[in-house]
């Protein structure tokens, strides 16, 4: 079962990401005032702590997640039934509940669309739930070569594939773009939205053996390791770490020039892994 606690203990990188593009876009949030939704919540950390303060005082939020122990999680630890509360939601399903149609002033999502493989139906979705007017924030993951080729990769060898299934949802749907931004600009305006900003930037961070394998496979996209053998699930962590490892010290060596191998016995980090983000703010038309 996917564990929240051990999620919320080891996305730091997550965080600092969130964080900065919140205040990237305080002056905009913060007069938001109505029902707002965050999509792809997790164990709500970053709702309640990054997201909800910057609004005005009076907004209230919606945390989802398609986890339902996730969501369990999330209300036990930061629900007050005021301001902010958490529900199951498959953002990707093609029966929206009525309830949520046009009803919310802003909608976010913080890293958490990159697993969405039918990503037309994840827009069209939050756009119908936004009243006419209002905005989205979002911020997903563009390119990270050495997640989703590791998955992709594993997802292949016999030994895994029966318990991950299907390559393609490990795979980002702007991975193999040569422009992610302006591929994702044109799936908004296509959608109905007017996309105020748009862009995709490079980041890089560092992060110790222990603490990545730990984030990683606290998130959905891992809920497969639950179906494994305990010694076949060891065998996979290890594997995917040593597969995750290799290319990114071969991405860094390949912008550097140099790099000193992880050393694993000293709990090093893992080289900076190179991650192509896209943000985005938009809103929907009026009419």
């Amino acid at each position: 079962m996917i564990n929240p606690e051990q999620y919320v203990l080891s996305n730091n990188v997550c965080k600092s990401n969130a964080s900065l593009v919140i205040n990237e876009f305080a002056k905009e949030l913060k007069n938001i005032s109505g029902k707002c939704m965050d999509v792809g919540c997790g164990p709500g950390d970053i709702t309640r702590h990054i997201l909800l303060p910057v609004l005005n005082s009076k907004a209230t939020m919606i945390g989802t997640d398609i986890m339902e122990n996730v969501v369990e999680y999330a209300n036990k630890t930061y629900g007050d039934k005021e301001r902010l509360e958490f529900e199951v939601l498959n953002i990707q399903t093609k029966k929206l509940p009525e309830k949520y149609i046009s009803k919310f002033d802003h909608i976010f999502s913080f890293h958490a669309l990159q697993w969405c493989y039918d990503i037309r139906q994840t827009f069209k979705n939050i756009y119908c739930m936004l009243r006419p007017g209002k905005t989205m924030l979002i911020l997903s993951i563009a390119q990270q070569g050495a997640l989703f080729e590791s998955l992709e990769t594993m997802a292949q060898n016999i030994r895994y594939a029966s318990y991950m299934g299907d390559k393609k949802k490990y795979v980002g749907p702007f991975h193999y773009s040569a422009r992610p931004g302006e591929n994702l600009k044109e799936l908004l305006e296509d959608t109905g939205f007017q996309v105020h900003h748009c862009s995709h930037r490079e980041m890089s961070n560092c992060i110790s053996t222990k603490k990545f394998l730990s984030f990683v496979t606290s998130q959905y996209t891992f809920a497969f390791l639950d179906k494994m053998p305990h010694n076949l699930r060891e065998e996979f962590k290890n594997e995917f770490t040593r597969m995750y490892m290799e290319i990114n010290v071969k991405e860094y060596r390949d912008r550097q020039g140099n790099y000193k191998l992880h050393d694993e016995e000293k709990e090093t980090d893992i080289p900076a892994a190179y991650t192509i983000i896209l943000v985005a703010y938009a809103q929907k038309n009026v009419s």
